[in-house]
């Protein structure tokens, strides 16, 4: 009788050892779930916010090169119409007076970095409350460690489907409403380099001799290239028809995946809890 007692309490205690150390892999794995998902929404962010800078350099870029076209081609008026003597100081006080498309990437910076922000936090917020809320799933399951539901369920924390990992298509799903922001600009830039041509072209309506024709080109140049700089370089109205349908479809991917991981997730609670 008395070693059948020793033997069952040398029974008990491995059984005990045995799923401590379980518990611990289990809570090792969950943690590791938990950190291989927010590692991959790391990275979605850093490739979004890439792909975002790159999109700006183009614009800022594009900027510069149209400040350039702009410059060369009022300083070709001075070889292009030599016989209506247009003076080289003319032609540098124009430049000084005609707005530069540069002065405002300043605006482009912050659009880019206000997105990426917003887009961020639509999904880093939730991220970190469903990590809260795997964690406490995992406390609560070790608190009832000997039940058998408790085994049985818990496992089950560091399946795909409870991933925060999933949100990085949330992420990603941004990438093309910033692009189409470019494209846009970009287009609008090319358009603006086209009426500027089309505005320097009106030389040729002046004769040499008429250098009334020439001067009043010349008085009227500033505002009508300024006109052209402003209307390319109006780009309040862009953000609302490119990048803001961007942050309600990041919030519904958003929204719908965290709903799916909630309901797996308290599904596996309510089973330990009514086992």
């Amino acid at each position: 009788m008395g070693k059948y007692c020793v033997l069952t309490l040398i029974v008990i205690i491995s059984a005990t050892t045995t799923l401590a150390l379980d518990w611990y892999a289990l809570t090792q794995a969950n943690y590791a779930a938990i950190q291989n998902g927010l590692s991959q929404l790391n990275d979605a962010a850093s490739q979004m916010n890439q792909s975002i800078t790159e999109q700006q350099n183009r614009v800022q870029s594009a900027m510069d090169e149209l400040d350039d076209y702009v410059r060369q081609s009022i300083y070709g008026l001075l070889y292009q119409y030599q016989s209506l003597n247009v003076n080289l100081t003319t032609i540098q006080n124009l430049i000084q007076v005609v707005y530069k498309v540069g002065g405002y990437k300043w605006y482009v910076s912050m659009l880019a970095d206000d997105y990426k922000k917003t887009v961020t936090n639509n999904v880093m917020i939730p991220a970190q409350s469903t990590v809260q809320n795997i964690l406490s799933a995992m406390t609560n399951f070790y608190a009832n460690q000997w039940q058998s539901c408790s085994q049985q369920y818990a496992p089950q924390l560091v399946q795909p489907q409870l991933s925060v990992g999933r949100l990085k298509l949330c992420i990603t799903a941004a990438i093309p409403y910033f692009k189409a922001l470019a494209d846009t600009t970009l287009s609008l830039f090319s358009y603006g380099k086209t009426g500027l041509t089309t505005l320097l072209g009106f030389l040729d309506q002046c004769s040499p001799s008429s250098s009334s024709c020439v001067q009043k080109f010349l008085n009227d140049a500033p505002n009508l290239m300024n006109n052209l700089v402003m209307s390319i370089t109006n780009l309040q109205s862009l953000p609302n028809m490119f990048m803001q349908p961007g942050v309600p479809a990041v919030k519904e991917c958003t929204d719908l995946i965290m709903a799916d991981i909630q309901q797996t997730l308290q599904s596996l609670v309510n089973k330990t809890t009514n086992c």
